[in-house]
């Protein structure tokens, strides 16, 4: 059941670590990281079962904040912990640096006419 999937990724996963004094549940003193699930969305609605819904349909792009020991890393899926674009160009600029070194550069380009195989005529 989807209650006991909750109590799972929580509670129980902190009473495995043998940290439920710490963290696993939202109580005053313990730890927590915390995210916020856009639920006004199609595949969420509508609002009857919530738990249910988050388990069995909801995916990482309904994730709206995150909250990580009390800081506020995400709000309205804006990151605010860090520079986006700059990871971004950081990113890209490894991955080239990857294939570069690995002599697999060519890989990353397109064969000729390949687009064009997928026309209907």
């Amino acid at each position: 059941p989807p209650g006991k999937v909750l109590e799972m990724a929580t509670i129980d996963a902190a009473k495995a670590l043998d940290k439920a004094e710490e963290i696993g549940s939202i109580e005053v003193g313990k730890s927590a990281d915390v995210i916020l699930l856009d639920m006004r969305k199609p595949h969420l609605w509508p609002p009857s079962m919530p738990v249910d819904r988050a388990i069995y349909f909801a995916n990482g792009a309904d994730v709206d904040t995150t909250i990580v020991a009390g800081q506020i890393l995400m709000r309205g899926r804006q990151v605010k912990s860090l520079d986006e674009a700059e990871v971004l160009d950081r990113a890209a600029a490894a991955e080239t640096q990857m294939l570069e070194r690995t002599g697999l550069s060519d890989r990353m380009v397109s064969r000729p006419g390949f687009w064009g195989q997928s026309r209907f005529d």
